[in-house]
């Protein structure tokens, strides 16, 4: 049941990340609707325009409030991605994709900093 529950709210994320880094936030706050309420996106100003360091994505589901940052582009298992993270009491998870959207990764880890689970949903380019 508890598995279920954060795949629900990495799913809810994920979609929500992927419209941030497809360009459909504003310059400064924008309130974006899904399936579980409201998420809220502050563009942040560094880097590129397809991965501004220091934007934040804010969501409230099951109670719990989530902050993704990206934190801006870097080189993951060889490729050129946007890195994003979020922590919690329970560890973190982060995702790395790429420009086009084709490359697309989350990497959860417990408290401690071991991966406990990876989770590739890259799509091949068309």
């Amino acid at each position: 049941m508890r598995t279920y529950k954060n795949t629900k709210i990495l799913i809810i994320i994920s979609v929500v990340l992927l419209m941030a880094f497809s360009g459909c936030t504003a310059q400064n706050e924008k309130v974006i609707k899904t399936p579980n309420g409201d998420a809220k996106v502050s563009e942040g100003s560094g880097g590129a325009s397809w991965c501004k360091s220091g934007t934040t994505i804010t969501t409230n589901s099951g109670g719990k409030q989530a902050s993704f940052v990206i934190k801006g582009i870097t080189n993951y298992e060889g490729k050129e991605v946007c890195e994003s993270s979020v922590d919690s009491d329970e560890g973190s998870m982060t995702i790395y994709t790429s420009q086009d959207s084709t490359y697309y990764v989350m990497v959860t880890k417990d408290k401690s900093g071991k991966v406990i689970n990876t989770v590739d949903m890259s799509q091949p380019k068309k």
